[in-house]
């Protein structure tokens, strides 16, 4: 664990030391005005700018899923066109309830690229080459999807998070098919609908101020954000969903429901800490990969592990892992708790010591929360008590299993 600690802590140095993210320790920044997040680096030689519309997959209309992520990509392609590749370059990431534009450019140019991205996005005419382009890639990329079992493993995992009739839940990837029927004056009407200017949030991290950033972006985040209140856990009893299928790989899925208002930097290292304790330090032969993410879903957010294992390990890993979240209510050693803090407060500065993650970080923390975390400060103001205390804030989880010879059980601990 020392060598582990020792290895952070050089990577940490060596990152604060190249220019290009040699404010990154600050990672306090400020609110310029309502939806709008500045992160100065004067020795950056880089901007990231993103853009964060508040719609996604969730508001794909019924019959065309794979709207947003076709109309984001569209919209992308366009932009690119207008833009020097040599000075500028825009990547869009469709989620489910959220697209942002992700731009990173020359300092002496970004004013004049989000200037291109807004028309872009908000008011430039969509062409139906933009919309051909992007439908040809995006369709190309079923291409080895077809019988996927990992595909079916994802599509029933978050049929339990959200509900299998709840929109929140589908691919946002959409469908082939639907892909293939789009037309384009649907994905206008969609672009009418959802994306307004004031409804959205933007953050701008690198060599720029405060009042320069006010000038180019004042308009965005100028009106109310829609936030709708959490309804709570959409369950209060955990359950064991087993999907026998003559596969060769076995899936876990555990989902942990968190209440509403437990912090988000305390559920973060939550999920960090589970990370931390289910990944084999050795490499495992049983195991072939660990994730452990947030999902915010309509009823609120859910701690989500994820793993594919050998089937003759899946149900040992079942208990691994409800074991790894028991345990952290136990972790109140100072000095183990403080070596734990120590390395997710790392690992968030080696994350936001790229423009592009601390950009995406802040527009999000303004769409969700409408405020901007200070992140070392809430770090350094998690205590032992703290995290036992949003580990036991977790309800009973739902854990869907997918894989040969699965016996029948319940994740039900009483919690």
């Amino acid at each position: 664990m020392r060598a582990l600690a020792a290895l952070a802590s050089a990577l940490l140095t060596a990152a604060a030391a190249r220019p290009a993210v040699a404010q990154a320790p600050t990672l306090t920044p400020p609110v310029t005005a309502p939806g709008i997040g500045v992160m100065p680096r004067p020795g950056s030689t880089l901007v990231a700018l993103t853009l964060v519309i508040p719609a996604g997959s969730a508001d794909d209309p019924d019959t065309i899923p794979g709207s947003a992520r076709l109309l984001g990509e569209a919209v992308a392609h366009a932009a690119r066109g207008r833009l020097d590749p040599s000075s500028a370059r825009l990547d869009v990431r469709v989620e489910r309830g959220w697209t942002a534009y992700m731009l990173l450019t020359a300092p002496d140019l970004w004013v004049h690229s989000w200037g291109v991205l807004e028309d872009a996005v908000f008011r430039g005419s969509l062409a139906d080459t933009a919309i051909e382009a992007a439908r040809a890639a995006l369709i190309e990329g079923f291409a080895f999807d077809a019988g996927a079992p990992v595909r079916e493993f994802q599509r029933e995992l978050y049929y339990v998070l959200g509900g299998a009739m709840d929109p929140w839940s589908r691919d946002p990837r959409g469908t082939r098919a639907a892909l293939r029927k789009a037309e384009p004056a649907a994905l206008k009407e969609f672009r009418e609908r959802h994306y307004n200017l004031a409804q959205a949030t933007a953050a701008v991290v690198g060599p720029v101020t405060e009042q320069e950033v006010h000038e180019a972006l004042a308009p965005v985040g100028a009106g109310p954000l829609a936030r709708p209140a959490s309804a709570g856990p959409v369950w209060k009893r955990g359950d064991r969903l087993p999907l026998e299928r003559d596969v060769t790989n076995a899936w876990i899925g555990a989902a942990f429901p968190a209440h509403g208002d437990l912090p988000r930097t305390q559920l973060e290292f939550v999920a960090h800490q589970l990370q931390e304790s289910l990944s084999p330090a050795l490499p495992d032969p049983g195991v072939f990969s660990v994730f452990v993410h947030i999902e915010d879903t309509p009823t609120g957010p859910v701690v989500v592990v994820e793993v594919a294992v050998m089937p003759e390990v899946s149900k040992t890993w079942e208990k691994r892992i409800l074991a790894a979240v028991d345990g952290l209510k136990d972790e109140t050693e100072e000095p183990f708790f403080r070596w734990q803090r120590r390395r997710f407060q790392s690992a968030a500065l080696l994350r936001e010591g790229q423009p592009k993650e601390a950009a995406l970080r802040v527009a999000l923390d303004l769409s969700r929360d409408g405020r901007v975390r200070s992140l070392l400060e809430e770090v350094e103001a998690i205590g032992p008590r703290d995290l036992a205390a949003a580990t036991a804030g977790l309800e009973a989880p739902r854990v869907l299993v997918m894989g040969p010879g699965l016996g029948a059980g319940s994740t039900d601990s009483g919690r």
